[in-house]
């Protein structure tokens, strides 16, 4: 049996869908129609992220008050600034950190300050579903291996 890493970069989206402040919210909600994410990481020029942008900061901030998506861009949207974790982050310290900011999704970021991954609540549920697997056939196994013991 393998040991699991609890690290948030062993759990991460490494190819990660991101976007300029510069864009308008037209070509945004494209891009993540064409990539199939909900929420895209705002980066600048040197890869360092600065923001998030989720359909529903589109659905809420835009179409619900009628503003003009493409006038608008991704920066006048955005939610900044953004909450970061580091590779080596522990699962259980993210999670907290998430829950602290109320937040879904956090971009990890390397010492130099550049995107190297994302996080998601449902590849946390993932990693803690396969853990709890396991504990749920350790403890199947113990039962088996008493009663074969014992038989």
């Amino acid at each position: 049996m393998r040991t699991r890493s609890l690290k948030v970069i062993d759990m991460a989206v490494h190819d990660v869908a991101t976007i300029t402040a510069d864009k308008n919210i037209q070509e945004c909600a494209a891009q993540m129609r064409s990539e199939h994410v909900g929420s895209l990481v705002v980066i600048n020029d040197e890869r360092k992220p600065i923001g998030m942008i989720t359909d529903r900061d589109i659905a809420i901030e835009v179409v619900a008050l009628k503003r003009n998506p493409e006038e608008l861009q991704v920066k006048d949207v955005m939610t900044a600034p953004v909450v970061t974790a580091s590779p080596n982050e522990g699962m259980v310290t993210a999670l907290a950190r998430m829950r602290e900011f109320g937040i879904r999704r956090l971009p990890i970021v390397g010492e130099d300050g550049t995107i190297v991954g994302v996080i998601s609540n449902s590849n946390l549920i993932e990693e803690l579903s396969e853990l709890l697997g396991g504990l749920v056939r350790n403890i199947h196994s113990s039962k088996t291996r008493e009663v074969t013991l014992r038989s």
